[in-house]
């Protein structure tokens, strides 16, 4: 993306980040003013100008004054001429109302499946379900441009999303519906994590994904290949599981458990190792370095942070003790379901048993 007068630096739109994360305001609350409401007068068709702009800032941020700076910086980063020709007959400076509208969604807090479905109707303006490649275009243009300020690697960024566009549109089309759009984008995890996907984890096995750039080389889980100094990937929060933003996908399920899935389970915490991860570069059982030949070398486990080459595994225990912080560690091993008791049914328990009519839906071993 050029870099061109009007780009906003990254102090300043990690100040734009905090005015939203502020402001109790919607793009939704302020897009029915704007198309309806009183500010439709600032309205060329989709095109708005500087004053508008200004306002739409004011209202979005809940804001008497938006710095005139930030408020015209962010002014031109939208603005082409291209958009200026098409959107009005004269010469004067406008931009495209769609496009904030999209750029500020991305921005906000929620489900990535909603912001989708959101930006995909910004532009359908005949209210078909079908937007034309160029249309789509236009959203991927704004995706591009809030990963560029969040400093992400986005000539890798642009592949992904091109190669998304070519599974949806399958038939040669030209054309894109609501709900391919919405399957590719749900699919797509780089995508889901730059809309801000969900990182409370709904059940074992997934990933919670976190863009990482790597100041030193390291090669992906999945393909063995290498990320290069500078580049970006995606790391697990949970496992460290490091991949390429296009092997994400085929990435194999986490294996760090929350709970034991049954009482049977509980005992005795066990290492959990992943290949690679081996920051210190030296094992902990031999005490000698864990060389890195071109590929994955060496295992470190999540939970003790125990480091040590392949072929040292056998000469490790499978207990772990969750290494120098287990006194603010609780592992897996100690927490298991257990059925919830109505207060009728409680009633009928034996005094030896009123331990079992607790409320809660895990419980933790003493």
């Amino acid at each position: 993306m050029a870099k061109e007068k009007g780009l906003i630096s990254p102090e300043d739109f990690a100040q734009l980040q905090k005015y939203i994360e502020c402001s109790t305001k919607r793009v939704s609350d302020v897009l029915k003013v704007f198309d309806d409401g009183e500010m439709n007068r600032f309205c060329q068709g989709d095109a708005i100008g500087y004053l508008g702009f200004e306002q739409f800032m004011k209202m979005y941020l809940e804001m008497e004054e938006v710095p005139h700076h930030l408020c015209w910086a962010l002014f031109w980063s939208f603005h082409t001429s291209q958009v200026a020709a098409e959107k009005t007959k004269s010469k004067a400076n406008v931009i495209c109302l769609s496009d904030v509208y999209c750029y500020f969604t991305l921005l906000e807090g929620g489900r990535p499946e909603d912001k989708l479905e959101f930006t995909f109707k910004l532009y359908d303006m005949d209210r078909n379900g079908i937007l034309d490649s160029t249309e789509v275009e236009k959203i991927i243009l704004q995706m591009m441009r809030v990963a560029e300020y969040l400093d992400w690697d986005v000539s890798e960024l642009r592949p992904i999303l091109q190669e998304m566009m070519r599974e949806m549109d399958q038939d040669g089309s030209g054309s894109v519906s609501l709900d391919e759009w919405v399957r590719a984008g749900a699919t797509t995890v780089p995508l889901l994590v730059l809309l801000g996907m969900d990182v409370t984890m709904k059940d074992d096995g997934n990933h919670i994904w976190r863009p990482k750039r790597f100041t030193r080389l390291v090669y992906c889980n999945l393909c063995e290949q290498s990320i290069s100094l500078g580049k970006q990937g995606l790391s697990c929060n949970f496992c460290k599981y490091i991949v390429h933003d296009h092997c994400a996908m085929k990435a194999q399920p986490c294996e760090v458990s929350t709970y034991a899935k049954s009482r049977k389970d509980i005992g005795v915490q066990s290492h959990l190792w992943v290949r690679g991860g081996c920051h210190s570069g030296r094992c902990d059982r031999c005490q000698k370095k864990i060389r890195t030949y071109h590929s994955l070398t060496g295992l470190h486990c999540v939970w003790c942070h125990l480091e040590i080459h392949d072929d040292c595994l056998q000469a490790v225990g499978p207990e772990c003790d969750c290494g120098l912080l287990r006194d603010h560690i609780l592992p897996p091993c100690s927490i298991y379901p257990s059925v919830l008791v109505s207060g009728q049914e409680c009633k009928h328990k034996t005094t030896d048993d009123t331990s079992l009519c607790t409320p809660e839906a895990f419980r933790v071993l003493d």
